[in-house]
């Protein structure tokens, strides 16, 4: 019977160390180090050979790849909004600080608990520092995923938690307030906001075409951000989630009739809410007026826009809407499935919309 043939090759060094190596996929790969004796070297090969039959193939030297240039392909490949794109850029300039020339095989849990405690002292707000770390594990986690690395190195315990952030708590009389003291032309841009939960590049994303005014409801399948080097762009919302439709209450609905008489070019596609000027609305030009409004209805300062969502969530939900129906209607994604598949019924989504109206009703805008 013939002799099956050992896996893998041996070789002594100069140093009288051994280096063991094996072929696959018909690449020659050594061992990440020597070995002091031949019989450490063949049982490195024999564990290789066993995890090859097993699937559990790994590769010491595809580490090798520098941090930086793993995270920029990470970033590459992925599909995000503009917005999103410059966020996470941000949030990277702070691992590559540390780690951006480093191979990813010489990132350790110590260099990782180190750089952790310096960002949480660097005055990062505690829940951007749980971002940063965020990203810094994920980015790896694709690394042990691809086979790079044999786990990830990026583990603290509740690092990556953020904290829950108290906001001012609006009332339907903040609300009223905030419409009637804010430059006309966006006082219905308050109350969309305030019964919609639309994001303020949904609201400022719709057009005319996107609004059922004989329905009461408006369709959001876009946003409208602004990118760099090409200014106010549209594309899509911020998750699959936000693909929705939303019903609006009837008040509501008469408000934002009057402001499309008003302020909207009559074409299909004209933007429903734009500057003075008849331009997209960013925040930007947009935060001296919410600024304005919120001084002249002596609402607190500290006060956002978006706060006007978080305040429709909470009537939505006060209103009888179920955690679903509520997930649905401010298009969140829910962590146990994909909410493509699971839309709130646009008839109770009706309801939801008419609860709102009876408890708007008092406001002054009955």
């Amino acid at each position: 019977m013939a002799k099956s043939r050992a896996f893998g090759t041996i070789r002594t060094l100069p140093s009288g160390r051994f280096q063991a190596r094996y072929w696959h996929l018909g690449k020659q790969t050594s061992a990440g180090s020597s070995f002091a004796t031949k019989a450490d070297a063949r049982a490195w090969l024999a564990s290789v050979e066993t995890d090859l039959k097993r699937g559990d193939h790994f590769d010491p030297g595809g580490g090798a790849v520098v941090f930086d240039a793993y995270a920029r392909e990470w970033m590459a490949n992925r599909s995000l909004r503009p917005r999103t794109r410059e966020t996470y850029d941000s949030q990277l300039r702070h691992i590559l600080a540390q780690f951006g020339r480093a191979e990813l095989r010489e990132i350790r849990p110590g260099d990782v608990r180190n750089w952790h405690g310096r960002l949480t002292k660097s005055g990062l707000s505690p829940n951007t520092t749980a971002k940063v770390y965020r990203m810094f594990r994920t980015i790896m986690s694709t690394a042990v995923d691809d086979g790079l690395i044999r786990s990830n190195p990026v583990a603290i315990k509740g690092a990556a938690v953020e904290s829950t952030i108290e906001r001012p708590l609006l009332t339907w009389d903040d609300i009223d307030r905030l419409a009637r003291a804010i430059e006309p032309r966006f006082s219905a841009l308050v109350w969309v906001a305030a019964t919609s939960a639309l994001r303020f590049g949904e609201l400022t994303g719709l057009d005319r075409s996107r609004v059922d005014l004989e329905g009461g409801k408006i369709r959001v399948d876009r946003a409208l951000a602004f990118q760099k080097g090409e200014g106010p762009t549209l594309g899509p919302p911020k998750s699959d989630a936000a693909y929705r439709v939303v019903a609006l209450p009837e008040t509501v609905t008469d408000l934002l009739r009057t402001h499309l008489a008003e302020y909207t070019d009559v074409a299909p596609s004209s933007l429903v809410f734009t500057s003075v000027q008849g331009s997209p609305l960013l925040n930007r030009y947009f935060a001296p007026f919410w600024g304005r409004a919120k001084r002249a209805a002596g609402v607190d300062a500290s006060v956002r826009f978006h706060d006007l969502r978080h305040f429709a969530g909470t009537v939505a939900a006060s209103s009888g809407a179920s955690l679903r129906e509520v997930m649905s209607r401010m298009g969140h994604s829910s962590s146990d499935a994909s909410l493509r598949y699971l839309k709130a019924g646009e008839d109770r989504d009706r309801e939801v919309a008419n609860a709102i109206e009876h408890r708007m009703r008092g406001t002054g805008q009955r």
